[in-house]
């Protein structure tokens, strides 16, 4: 029975860093978004690698620091800067609610080796955070793909729906 709960343990820990992680990048999108239209403002600066993730909170304040620029940069109005950094503040949040479950994800992992007798291993631990991140960091950055996003489209759009959307 310890074995099946450290198991269900783990993959609890997995799904409460995923989906946070794919929350606060729909935030982001919805937020870059936002300023590419702004004068197409933000292709002027370069997008923070994804594999930062591997290293959380340097990822955050990197995105932190370019969304900061470009908002500086974009904005004209009160109106505008409310609105971009309402986004930026709720992807932020989520952010950290996926950084939280990491963190229990590796703790989760570590107990699990435990029920097995394996926590000796090091580079078991490293190994299964290592894949469980990578799965994760897929996860999230698969499911906000506009081609998948696009092909999803396709295939929920009705047939007597107009062309001209």
């Amino acid at each position: 029975m310890d074995q099946f709960i450290a198991i269900v343990s783990l993959i609890g820990d997995w799904l409460l860093f995923t989906f946070p992680l794919f929350q606060g990048l729909m935030e982001l999108q919805e937020y870059q978004e936002l300023l590419d239209d702004f004068d197409q403002l933000s292709k002027n600066w370069d997008e923070v690698s994804p594999w930062w993730w591997l290293v959380p909170i340097v990822k955050i304040q990197l995105e932190r620091k370019r969304g900061h620029e470009i908002l500086r940069q974009a904005t004209r109005t009160r109106s505008e800067r409310r609105r971009a950094l309402s986004f930026l503040d709720q992807a932020t949040a989520w952010y950290f609610v996926s950084v939280a479950g990491w963190l229990k994800m590796i703790s989760s992992s570590y107990e699990l080796l435990e029920t097995y007798d394996a926590e000796e291993n090091i580079w078991l631990l490293v190994l299964l955070v290592f894949l469980l991140t990578s799965g994760g960091l897929f996860n999230a950055y698969y499911r906000i793909d506009r081609k998948r996003i696009g092909q999803k489209e396709k295939e929920l759009k009705p047939d007597s729906e107009v062309a001209n959307d």
